[in-house]
């Protein structure tokens, strides 16, 4: 199986490092390179690779940033000159945690393990399965937060940060309303470019606004036709 490979590093001696271990490792491909997150988050919209090999430690977004953005299954190896984030990239479901300077040796193994872990097909047990479809987990600066789907009232785009709002709370995390809105069930609804509401917690629609609680959430005429389809479909 031959590997695709993204570097994304800010460093250009550590890219040139990097990019000679892609060339002598024979199922490595090298694909592109970036020198900040901005630009390969960018260049990810219309591009894919099998493996990332991302920094940390850069400008606008750090790599551990970048990869709370990407899709679950992207592979990625983190490299850095800091050992301070080991815990946390391996709750982000890393390859691995590589320390610069980064040696050939090392990197072949991190690569092998990479090879490996895209060969394995995904396991699905039953528990897990059942888990994803009633709860959510959102990381809010460094906690992870389970949230049950039914307790989310409605969720609010603050530019490049979302407020996911319960009965009992209002959680604060760095994600593109976007990109959660594509991970939700079912029950939620697009309503506004700054809002998606759970149309379970609906208490009543007035003219182009939506009620939930005390709660009043504009409906645009971008999303009004789809929402008010889904209502109609429960209509006495």
């Amino acid at each position: 199986m031959n590997l695709s490979c993204l570097i994304v590093d800010d460093e250009p001696l550590a890219v040139q490092l990097l990019e000679g271990h892609i060339r002598l490792t024979p199922f490595l491909t090298h694909t592109y390179t970036c020198y900040h997150a901005l630009e390969a988050l960018k260049w990810l919209e219309t591009n894919t690779v099998d493996l990332i090999c991302l920094d940390i430690n850069m400008p606008y977004l750090s790599g551990i940033q970048l990869k709370a953005l990407l899709p679950a299954h992207q592979a990625v190896i983190f490299t850095t000159a800091y050992s301070d984030y080991a815990v946390e990239s391996y709750e982000l479901n890393a390859v691995d945690y590589l320390l610069k300077p980064v040696t050939f040796d090392r990197f072949l193994k991190s690569a092998m393990k990479a090879r490996k872990a895209l060969e394995t097909p995904p396991s699905t047990p039953v528990t897990l399965s059942t888990e994803r479809e009633t709860s959510i987990y959102i990381k809010s600066g460094k906690d992870y937060l389970k949230v049950a789907y039914d307790d989310i009232l409605y969720i609010e785009a603050l530019k490049d940060y979302v407020t996911v709002v319960t009965a009992t709370a209002r959680i604060i995390a760095y994600k593109r309303l976007k990109d959660l809105e594509q991970s939700l069930p079912d029950q939620f609804s697009r309503v506004h470019l700054s809002y998606i509401v759970n149309r379970n917690c609906i208490q009543k629609v007035v003219a182009n606004h939506i009620w939930i609680g005390t709660q009043q959430i504009p409906i645009s005429d971008t999303y009004r036709s789809t929402f008010l389809q889904r209502i109609e479909q429960r209509l006495w």
